[in-house]
């Protein structure tokens, strides 16, 4: 078997876990660091290098406690210890939780070296978590094989929980 060539869409890809088999971990790290960065826009004594530390400790918080929540149950259900390889398999598989936070660290860490100011950076990284939401949904729809009304559905119902979510940071001022 040939390995890929790493171009900028592969590596992309990866990063952001949607060449992983579990793709509820993207699509919900997505979610939780969407909210993140929108709740710290609401901060305007957020820099983005705290926001950017801030978003990086929730995924690796909540991909640690998605990690020991499956290893539990899965030790109650089988009534078994757990094992080295049930952590790495469990660790890996929920790995994209935290991937999933690495495309909207990319506008923060511009406004942390000055290329974009601290507001701009913040709004920035919440308009990528909606687009990344936005994508997925089209990406899922296309590789179900689904046609155009099934495509725009799902865009527009990620499209939906995005705009829930920066409804919810408006709602909150």
């Amino acid at each position: 078997m040939m390995a890929e060539p790493l171009t900028v869409k592969v590596l992309a890809s990866r990063v952001s876990g949607r060449r992983s088999p579990n793709l509820v971990g993207a699509i919900y790290g997505t979610i939780v660091a969407t909210a993140v960065v929108a709740g710290l826009g609401e901060r305007h004594s957020v820099a983005p290098s705290r926001a950017l530390w801030i978003l990086l400790a929730s995924g690796l918080f909540f991909w640690a406690a998605h990690v020991y929540a499956t290893l539990l149950a899965a030790r109650i259900q089988e009534r078994r210890r757990t094992k080295r390889a049930d952590v790495r398999g469990a660790a890996s598989q929920d790995w994209p939780l935290f991937q999933a936070t690495v495309p909207l660290a990319v506008p923060l860490l511009l406004g942390w070296l000055g290329i974009l100011g601290d507001r701009t950076a913040l709004a920035v990284a919440t308009a990528v978590g909606v687009v990344t939401l936005v994508a997925l949904g089209i990406g899922f729809a296309r590789r179900e094989g689904y046609g155009l009304a099934g495509i725009v559905a799902a865009a527009s119902i990620n499209a939906g929980v995005g705009l829930f979510i920066i409804g919810l940071k408006v709602a909150l001022r």
